[in-house]
């Protein structure tokens, strides 16, 4: 009787077709995601500001405000922060009812706000948001004035004014308004208008007083507004009166002024030397008038400058030698500029001898200076370490060279030069003085 087969048997003399293989399990598709129900109101508050960031004016912003109470908080904690500025030409096609909730939102943090008083035509009712829903105004800026001068009521309902500027259409326009409510008044511009210090008299924190193509008119209130000030800045006005009566007002009222900006230095401006604190002085030429007051200068020199630290001489000043002689022994100064002049030579800087602190020198559009004028300083003035060249297209590279010479003796002087329309050209910084590591010299191409 035959025995059976074994299984053994059977699994060995299967064929390869048939060989058993592994069960795979079936493959299927990640299950999705659920969907994301994240909105804006989810986000952070420092998000959502980051978003009011992005909005480019504060109307956009105040309409994000409105959208929900999250974002209404989200923009006061923003605004607390910010100096927002309100343009009054923003709201002139706004309807009526976006306009009251843009104030109730915004108002309160309002610090700039910016008048075309040329733009009238919802005035009455800007006024009346204005005065109600902005009780924090800083800053206002008006342009077109005029004599009727729209919108002035505005600052005599404000309280905590510290700067006002008045941008006029005539300047013989005598403009009326009241400021007395802003005890915190600051600063204060003028332009293109008709000035009598009536409007600005009693503000004793009133620092400065900046008064532009203005036509001065030196009435009794003129000097009373200047007692108090530290920065005066009397740019290409035209005086009624004599000169001599308001620079007299000017010496015996500003005697905390410390910066004064002005254009002319003629015939009885040397009482301006007197003033005791002076330490900043720009001086302009005026109309056809180029005189340089010998006087201004001369008293100046007598006191060796007594606390003038700057002083920029701009325009085309009729600069002789006795001018540079007066102006070389001021040895107060710590920075000295000239611009717009061509009758600055390399002879007056021979004169140049006292100034022991001169820190800083500088020119801008000088044609008449060269190499030579320029070494001069460099010699003269131990402590010069920055130099400002622009539009000066006489000075040459034999500056630089001669200034690395001379700056590497003895224990050696930093010294930085800031070049600009000059001869000097960018391969000195290729050149073998100016690449030695012993070089004090630095050029700077602006």
């Amino acid at each position: 009787m035959p025995k059976p087969k074994t299984q053994s048997r059977l699994v060995k003399s299967a064929s390869p077709a048939h060989a058993v293989r592994p069960v795979r399990a079936p493959t299927t598709d990640p299950p999705a995601p659920p969907p994301c129900n994240t909105s804006l109101l989810d986000l952070p508050e420092d998000i959502i500001r980051l978003v009011l960031e992005f909005l480019p004016k504060i109307t956009d912003k105040v309409l994000f405000a409105c959208l929900a109470p999250k974002f209404r908080l989200a923009f006061e904690g923003w605004a607390r922060a910010q100096r927002n500025f309100l343009d009054i030409d923003s709201l002139e096609t706004m309807p009526l009812p976006q306009m009251i909730r843009f104030f109730k939102v915004a108002g309160p943090f309002i610090r700039v706000l910016l008048v075309d008083c040329a733009s009238f035509q919802k005035e009455s009712l800007i006024m009346e948001f204005v005065m109600e829903y902005c009780p924090n105004l800083e800053e206002i800026t008006y342009s077109n004035a005029t004599d009727e001068f729209h919108y002035r009521t505005i600052m005599s309902k404000m309280t905590h004014l510290k700067k006002v500027t008045i941008e006029c259409l005539d300047a013989e326009d005598v403009l009326n308004f009241d400021l007395q409510s802003n005890q915190e008044l600051e600063s204060f511009e003028l332009v293109n208008g008709c000035y009598t210090g009536k409007n600005l008299c009693g503000f004793p924190n009133l620092k400065t007083l900046i008064l532009r193509d203005c036509l001065l008119w030196n009435s009794v209130e003129f000097g009373i507004p200047l007692k108090s000030l530290r920065t005066l800045d009397l740019d290409d006005c035209c005086f009624e009166v004599m000169s001599q009566s308001l620079y007299q007002k000017i010496a015996e009222n500003c005697t905390d002024l410390v910066e004064l900006f002005f254009s002319g230095c003629d015939t009885n401006f040397e009482v301006i030397a007197q003033l005791p604190k002076l330490e900043r002085c720009t001086l302009k030429t005026w109309m056809t008038s180029n005189e340089l007051n010998i006087g201004f200068l001369t008293v100046l020199a007598e006191n060796k400058g007594n606390k003038l630290t700057h002083l920029h001489l701009s325009g085309q000043f009729l600069i002789t030698n006795e001018h540079a002689r007066c102006l070389g022994q001021l040895s107060s100064l710590k920075d000295l500029r000239f611009s717009n002049n061509d009758v600055l030579d390399d002879d007056h800087f021979k004169f140049f001898n006292d100034l022991n602190q001169l820190e800083r020198f500088g020119l801008i559009w000088c044609g008449r200076v060269m190499d030579t004028g320029m070494m001069r300083m460099v010699r003269k003035c131990l402590q010069l370490n920055t130099i400002d060249l622009s539009d000066c297209e006489e000075i040459t590279d034999e500056f630089v060279i001669n200034s690395i010479g001379c700056c590497s003796k003895g224990t050696g002087r930093h010294m930085v030069i800031n070049v600009k329309g000059t001869k000097i050209r960018q391969g000195i910084l290729t050149h073998p003085d100016y690449v030695d590591p012993l070089n004090q010299v630095k050029v700077n191409f602006l």
